[in-house]
């Protein structure tokens, strides 16, 4: 066999030798991090997931598993600029998760832009009565006076989706923001009428909305609404 040959030969060697070792590298990264996925340590986690390469599709995953089980600390691990546009993830972030989980999904891009198939951004699903306002607060700090006004596709906005969960808080964060109180199919107002709720009615009627004498009248018996009748 020739010099030449000689060489090849080896450096087909050496070629095989590090193609294999790398395989059995990346094997051994990519369990180590399947195993960090069930740790209690975000630090074991992410020193896991510097060593492996995973897609949008599976990053979002895996953070879309770790909010399911309350784990946002983890997800935290995994989030960045692109994960933070997956409206999925974080939809369930605006209405579920702690208020500081909440300011780094914005900080990382998430934005109050982003609506879902019935045209509602995170200011319209939110709204619960059980959300900590001071997640909700973030949340309308970084809308745009239009989308504290945008409608959903059934002609709702999110002052009205506040008004049907009762949540003053809400109420008056958005109304202090800039939302119009009679915009919308449906005005709030008169959701506060079928509710019997006269504090929320007048909260609204101070800061600008309209409503019809006779429509009142007919909603409070309809709805048993003693304190209107």
């Amino acid at each position: 066999m020739t010099r030449k040959k000689i060489m090849i030969v080896v450096l087909l060697f050496l070629i095989g030798i590090g193609g294999t070792t790398y395989l059995l590298v990346d094997y051994r990264n990519q369990q180590t991090f399947e195993d960090s996925l069930t740790s209690k340590s975000p630090k074991v986690l992410e020193q896991a997931a510097e060593d492996v390469s995973l897609s949008t599709k599976d990053r979002n995953r895996y953070i879309r598993q770790f909010q399911e089980t309350l784990e946002y600390d983890k997800a935290l691990v995994l989030l960045n600029r692109t994960s933070a546009k997956n409206q999925q993830n974080w939809f369930y972030v605006a209405q579920f998760a702690p208020t500081d989980t909440v300011k780094q999904w914005l900080e990382a891009g998430a934005s109050t832009k982003q609506v879902n198939t019935n045209k509602q951004s995170v200011l319209h699903v939110a709204t619960s009565i059980n959300r900590s306002v001071d997640a909700y607060a973030l949340l309308v700090k970084q809308a745009s006076k239009s989308q504290l006004n945008q409608l959903d596709r059934f002609g709702h906005t999110p002052l009205y989706y506040a008004t049907v969960d009762q949540n003053q808080e809400a109420i008056e964060l958005l109304l202090a923001a800039g939302a119009e109180p009679d915009k919308g199919t449906d005005p709030p107002i008169y959701e506060t009428v079928k509710q019997n709720r006269t504090d929320l009615y007048q909260l609204l009627e101070t800061s600008g909305a309209s409503a019809s004498t006779k429509q009142v009248k007919q909603l409070a018996k309809t709805y048993g609404a003693t304190s209107f009748q």
